[in-house]
């Protein structure tokens, strides 16, 4: 599946937001913390491979 697809299938199901906090999760932050400036960082600094693993992570934790 192309980073596109993956994507897609996201935003098709609702699942920006369970994307971010997998992603910020994956990153080492409590996703209940909220945003902080150092989350907001490793956000944007976060690798195309950490994201993918992320997004995968939340498609298939929303097929359970």
């Amino acid at each position: 599946m192309t980073d596109d697809q993956i994507g897609d299938q996201l935003r098709d199901r609702g699942l920006e937001e369970e994307y971010i906090r997998e992603l910020l999760a994956s990153l080492g932050f409590n996703p209940a913390d909220g945003f902080t400036h150092d989350s907001i960082d490793a956000l944007d600094n976060a690798t195309m491979d950490q994201r993918r693993k992320a997004a995968l992570r939340t498609l298939e934790l929303a097929a359970e």
